[in-house]
């Protein structure tokens, strides 16, 4: 144990929301830290994300803590010295946050982030790369590490000046049950079930996802879609105009047990996304021993590594997710084999355990050393 670590006894998470995504990841890091892990956040779960179907996190390793309170912000701001290591997530727009980190960058505490890249649309791209690089510019040299959420991350901070040794290549994890606990599909049948899961908007790209199903086969798949917004009426409209009513369902926002026990009996998984800082679904899906398809604008496309976890595609082409979606087809259904070998990757690396030893490896000096995130074998 190094000097570094020796003197780390206090983690502060500053954060937007106590997430879903992070739960198993900090609990399993306050399990096996040996000194306190904080969360602080400015915010309840807000009522669109509710309404998707996330639900509050329990914590109980980890104290959580409310920052909107003037006090308590001001009692995490207070661990100044080098035994605290402040992690902060949500710099670009989140006050609260960015005023913790205004308040300890003059101090001799540690300091990290831990984000995912922001969208960067025509419109809004270019002000969000120039605010990073005046954020990187001026405060680069203070932060220890940067825990950039999936290869999007990276290229980001990368992009806006950070150091390429200080980013850390990192995602979010899940606590991955045993397979026992999935369902097997329906193999019998005949037919290659898919799977996609999210917020219907524009940028989740399922407009691409329902036009590239109009390019295949017209039997043997279907293909189930979980989540509700604002594009809900229009898709559902391309379904019927595509004809293809018979084949895709659309099941509305519903809970996330009820989304993985639709994945444990998937072939397969789809994130169709024009762009996603991280996208949960491929960690549910693997962790079913379902294989996924992504595009590459989504951070958690570093997780399919191999063939036998799914394809990442290039974004916005209807023409690559076609391809993809009909080479998943051909394949057929799972074998329990493959499912289990699948599950085995996901369990060993890419489960909270694994994430919360990883971070703490760079407590200890060993994170030049670290594995490539989601690294498995082929």
């Amino acid at each position: 144990m190094n000097e570094y670590q020796e003197r780390v006894t206090r983690i502060v998470f500053w954060q937007p929301i106590a997430s879903p995504h992070q739960e198993a990841f900090l609990e399993s890091l306050a399990g096996r830290f040996p000194g306190e892990v904080i969360l602080g956040v400015e915010q309840a779960l807000p009522r669109e994300r509710v309404a998707q179907g996330w639900q509050e996190p329990t914590h109980t390793n980890v104290n959580v803590v409310d920052i909107s309170i003037p006090a308590n912000h001001a009692a995490l701001a207070s661990h100044t010295t080098p035994a605290s290591l402040h992690v902060f997530s949500g710099f670009f727009s989140h006050r609260l946050v960015w005023d913790g980190f205004r308040k300890l960058a003059p101090s001799q505490a540690r300091l990290a982030i831990f984000s995912e890249a922001p969208e960067q649309t025509l419109a809004t791209g270019w002000l969000k790369r120039l605010r990073g690089r005046v954020l990187a510019a001026r405060w680069a040299n203070r932060f220890a590490f940067v825990l950039a959420i999936g290869g999007v991350g990276c290229e980001f901070f990368e992009l806006i000046g950070f150091p390429k040794e200080k980013i850390v290549p990192f995602g979010y994890s899940l606590d991955v049950p045993p397979l026992a606990a999935a369902i097997s599909s329906g193999a019998s049948d005949g037919v290659v079930r898919l799977v996609s899961a999210g917020q219907l908007i524009r940028r989740k790209g399922i407009d691409l996802l329902v036009r590239a199903c109009g390019e295949l086969p017209a039997t043997g798949w279907s293909l189930d879609i979980y989540g509700n917004g604002p594009e809900r009426t229009t898709l559902e409209q391309m379904v019927r105009t595509e004809g293809l009513a018979e084949r895709i369902a659309f099941h509305g926002a519903v809970s996330n047990t009820a989304v993985q026990e639709s994945l444990a009996r998937a072939d397969c998984a789809v994130l169709p996304s024009r762009f996603d800082g991280w996208g949960m679904l491929a960690n549910e899906s693997l962790a079913a021993g379902t294989p996924v398809i992504c595009t590459a604008s989504c951070g958690a496309a570093q997780l399919v590594l191999s063939d036998r976890l799914g394809s990442v595609v290039q974004p916005h082409s209807v023409a690559a997710l076609r391809a993809a979606l009909a080479h998943a087809i051909a394949k057929g259904h799972v074998e329990p084999q493959d499912r289990a070998a699948i599950h085995a990757d996901a369990a060993t690396h890419m489960s909270a355990p694994w994430a919360a030893a990883r971070f703490e490896s760079l407590l200890t000096g060993a994170g030049q050393q670290l594995p490539r995130y989601g690294q498995v074998a082929s």
